[in-house]
């Protein structure tokens, strides 16, 4: 068992275990490698701690997927929790790459035993919303609208196609928890509501500094500088999570949207959709 801080490092093993994983990957190969890339420690520095988290978004869709199965969940819901896992490997593959074509990865000292909070819960379906809440319905509903503006601002094709990608990927990432959520909507009383809703929170919380990696750097190159990443937390905040959770009956604690600068749903007037 993984206990203490280790150096971040990959590795494969081949053999039928990389045959198997092949056509998964194989599009990595194809994007334009040969582009002719700024030194950049900043992008070194981002694209190395996405990788990581990529890495810790494969272990949280693997305890999504036994949640699920714990909770007796549609096996569907199940099987796309469990291939969500080679989705966030294979984007920890890429990122890694990208690192390494901008002068390699930084070195990162993690604990390969705590990628994943625990849930709190006894109830095995309301263990099974703790963790789709923190990692669907928060994590990955707030990389997404992060990771389109970097695309926006990438500034490099190589840049452009990883995040169009990775991009892809999350927004199904992230409509999973929606559909986990209906489909447990009868099962939930008004304490588990609640419940949900302080999980969301914290999570809003914890995610708002991992995703703002860049340090306030220019932005490019999948960086963002604050002036770029902060409204678009507070939006995706606001509009990725809080309203459609509030919409299932599950309110984020408006003291934890405050702490990231969002509002409750209903409590300011915001232009869009």
């Amino acid at each position: 068992m993984c206990q203490g801080f280790v150096p971040f490092e990959l590795s494969t093993i081949g053999g039928p275990w990389g045959r198997r994983l092949a056509p998964r990957r194989a599009w990595i190969d194809e994007l334009p490698w040969d582009e002719a890339l700024p030194s950049s420690p900043e992008a070194r520095h981002v694209w190395t701690t996405t990788a990581f988290s990529e890495y810790a978004s494969a272990a949280a869709f693997a305890e999504v997927a036994a949640a699920m199965l714990a909770c007796g969940a549609p096996i569907d819901l199940v099987a796309a929790a469990g291939d969500f896992v080679v989705d966030e490997i294979v984007h920890t593959e890429l990122a890694a790459r990208v690192a390494a074509a901008f002068g390699g990865a930084v070195t990162l000292e993690v604990d390969l035993g705590k990628l994943v909070r625990p849930a709190v819960a006894a109830d095995p379906l309301l263990a099974a919303a703790e963790i789709v809440v923190r990692t669907s319905c928060v994590g990955e509903a707030l990389t997404v609208p992060i990771l389109k503006l970097s695309r926006r601002l990438a500034g490099s094709s190589l840049v452009d196609a990883a995040l169009a990608a990775v991009v892809a990927d999350e927004a199904s990432h992230a409509q999973l928890g929606w559909w986990f959520l209906d489909w447990a909507d009868h099962r939930l009383d008004d304490a588990a509501r609640v419940h949900l809703g302080r999980v969301a929170g914290a999570a809003v919380r914890a995610f708002a500094p991992l995703l703002a990696v860049s340090s306030c750097s220019p932005s490019g190159l999948g960086t963002l500088a604050c002036d770029d990443y902060d409204p678009a937390f507070v939006a995706a905040a606001e509009r990725s999570v809080a309203r459609p959770l509030a919409a299932r009956g599950i309110v984020v604690p408006a003291a934890d949207l405050a702490a990231v600068g969002a509002s409750p749903p209903g409590a300011t007037a915001m232009s869009g959709g």
